[in-house]
C-alpha cells in the first residue's frame, strides 16, 4: 500500500514538470486553459533521470501517452559534456562546460563543492524564476557530493539527496538532514514533488517544480511491484552491440576485446533492470498530468523531461559506462509539452542541453543573463517554427582517465567529427551510418577538416552571444 500511495503521488508530480517547461517568451501563456482557475502565468515542470540510454524512454507509457504523443521531441540533443555534475552544471545555467568550469563529479574538477565555491549556485534557473514570483521546488539529485544544510539561492521548497557520490542515502529536507534507504529514495522525491504541486497550485503564483531521479542509475532500485516486468528484454542489438570490426576506431576503443557471454548476459540483466528502475518515475510523470489535468492547469503548464547524460551498455565493445563521444552517451531525446506547442511531433532540430535553462526562462517570459550561452527551442517547438540556423555544437570530456583522455565533438545535425587528445580522428556520416560502426575521416576534404578544427577552437573559447554566432556558422568554408 506504501508503494502505491507513493506511485500516486509520483504521477501527480511528473505531469506538472512536463506542463511548465515549455512556455516561449512573448507568447500569451493564458492560450490553451479550458479549465479551472483564471490562467495566468504558465507553471513549469523539469523531470530529470540520471544515467539513462537514448531508447528506454519508449519504455516509459506515461510518457509517451502524456509527454510524447502531447508535445514535439527533440531527437537531436547534444550533451556538451555526458558526465553527471557538468551536465547539471550546465542543465541550471546554460553553459558550456568551458565557461562553467564543472569538469567532474568531485573537486577539484567538479561537483557541488566547486560549483558553490565558484559561485554559480547564485545565478541558475531556479533564481530567474524565483525574483519573478514563481513558486520553486527542488526535489531528489542536485550535484554529486552534496553535503550539509546550506540550501542554494532561489529555491522555496528544498528537497535534495544529502550524501557522497549520487548521494541517494540521506536528504536535507528544507534543512533537516537525515538518513534515506536507497531502495526508497526515488519513490520520496516523487511523494514530496507531488505533494508540492498539489499545495502550489492551490496558490495564485506560478509552480516550477524540478524533479530529480536516481533512475537508471546502477545499481537500478525499483519497486516490488516492477519486479516481473521486462523478463527476457535484453539490450537492443544494433550494429554497434559487441562490434565486430573495430579497427576504424581510436586506440581506447581498439584495445577493446569483445565482449564475452557472460558480460553480454550481465549486460542485459543491468538493461532489464534500469528499465524497472524507470517504472516508478514513469508512475509519476502520469501522476503529476493526473494532479495538472484535476486543478484545470495542464494546459497551462510546459513539462520537460531529459537526462543529465546518455549511458552505453556494449556498444562499440564498450561494457556499461559513459563519458565517450558516441552517440548513446551524447545524443538523448530532450522532449517538452506546453501551451501553442506542437503535439505528437519528432524534430530533429540541432539543440543541446545547454538551451535547457534559456527555455525555461523562455516559458517564463524572462529574459536570461548575458552569460547564457544556449538558446531556447520554443521557436522549434511551436507552429511558427522559422529555419533553425545552428550547424554545430560543441561536446568535450577533459584529461581524467582511461586514455586517450580528452576528447572535443563537432557534432552537427546530420554529422560527427571526433577529435581525440592522441591526434586521431574519427568522423561519421549519421544519415548513413546512425550507429557509428564505420569511421571514414579520410573522406573529408582537408579544407573541410581544417574549417571544422576552427570551429572547435572558436566554439572551445566561446561564451554568450559569441557561442550562438559561432553555432550558426556555415557547414564548411
Amino acid at each position: 500500500m506504501r508503494e502505491i500511495h507513493k506511485s500516486a503521488r509520483s504521477l501527480a508530480l511528473s505531469l506538472l514538470i512536463g506542463l511548465a517547461l515549455v512556455v516561449p517568451l512573448g507568447v500569451d501563456a493564458s492560450l490553451g486553459q479550458t479549465a479551472g482557475p483564471a490562467p495566468g502565468r504558465p507553471n513549469i515542470v523539469f523531470v530529470l533521470t540520471d544515467d539513462q540510454m537514448p531508447g528506454t524512454e519508449s519504455e516509459m507509457p506515461a510518457l509517451q501517452s502524456n509527454l510524447v504523443q502531447g508535445g514535439v521531441k527533440f531527437t537531436n540533443t547534444v550533451s556538451t559534456y555526458p558526465l553527471c555534475c557538468p551536465g547539471r552544471a550546465t542543465i541550471q545555467r546554460g553553459q558550456y562546460p568551458h565557461n562553467t568550469r564543472i569538469y567532474g563529479n568531485s573537486e577539484p574538477q567538479g561537483g557541488w563543492e566547486k560549483f558553490r565555491r565558484l559561485g554559480l549556485h547564485g545565478s541558475t534557473f531556479a533564481t530567474w524564476l524565483d525574483e519573478e514570483g514563481y513558486g520553486t521546488g527542488f526535489f531528489g539529485k542536485y550535484m554529486n557530493n552534496y553535503r550539509g544544510t546550506f540550501k542554494p539561492p532561489g529555491w522555496d521548497r528544498w528537497y535534495a539527496w544529502n550524501g557522497e557520490g549520487v548521494g541517494w542515502t540521506s536528504v536535507n529536507d528544507q534543512g533537516n538532514v537525515r538518513e534515506l534507504d536507497r531502495q526508497d529514495a526515488d519513490a520520496l522525491v516523487a511523494d514530496n514533488a507531488a505533494a508540492f504541486l498539489e499545495q502550489r497550485l492551490e496558490s495564485p503564483e506560478p509552480v516550477f517544480a524540478f524533479v530529480n531521479f536516481g533512475a537508471m542509475h546502477e545499481p537500478y532500485p525499483s519497486s516490488p511491484v516492477d519486479a516481473d516486468k521486462f523478463g527476457g528484454v535484453g539490450v537492443p542489438r544494433t550494429p554497434a552491440f559487441n562490434e565486430a570490426d573495430v579497427s576504424d576506431k581510436n586506440a581506447g576503443i581498439r584495445r577493446q576485446d569483445r565482449l564475452t557471454g557472460r558480460e553480454v548476459s550481465n549486460l542485459d540483466s543491468q538493461y532489464r533492470e534500469g528499465l524497472r528502475s524507470l517504472q516508478r518515475v514513469d508512475r509519476f510523470i502520469g501522476g503529476a498530468s493526473d494532479i495538472l489535468r484535476r486543478s484545470g492547469e495542464m494546459d497551462n503548464t510546459y513539462f520537460v523531461f531529459y537526462t543529465d547524460n546518455g549511458v552505453h551498455f556494449g556498444q562499440h565493445r564498450l561494457s556499461h559506462g559513459k563519458l565517450q563521444p558516441y552517440e548513446e552517451d551524447i545524443n538523448f531525446p530532450l522532449i517538452v509539452r506546453g501551451p501553442d506547442l506542437r503535439s505528437g511531433e519528432v524534430e530533429a532540430g540541432l539543440v543541446g542541453n545547454h538551451d535547457i535553462a534559456p527555455t525555461i526562462a523562455d516559458m517564463a517570459n524572462i529574459e536570461p543573463p548575458a552569460f547564457v550561452d544556449g538558446r531556447s527551442v520554443i521557436p522549434l517547438a511551436t507552429t511558427a517554427a522559422t529555419a533553425w540556423p545552428r550547424t554545430a555544437i560543441l561536446s568535450i570530456r577533459e584529461p581524467d582517465r582511461d586514455p586517450p583522455h580528452r576528447w572535443d565533438v563537432l557534432r552537427m545535425p546530420t554529422e560527427k567529427y571526433i577529435r581525440f587528445e592522441n591526434g586521431e580522428r574519427e568522423y561519421y556520416d549519421l544519415e548513413s551510418d546512425p550507429y557509428e560502426v564505420e569511421s571514414d575521416p579520410g573522406s573529408i576534404p582537408p579544407k573541410t577538416q581544417a574549417y571544422w578544427e576552427q570551429r572547435l577552437k572558436i566554439l572551445g573559447a566561446c561564451s554568450g552571444a559569441e557561442c550562438r554566432t559561432a553555432e550558426d556558422a556555415p557547414r564548411d568554408n
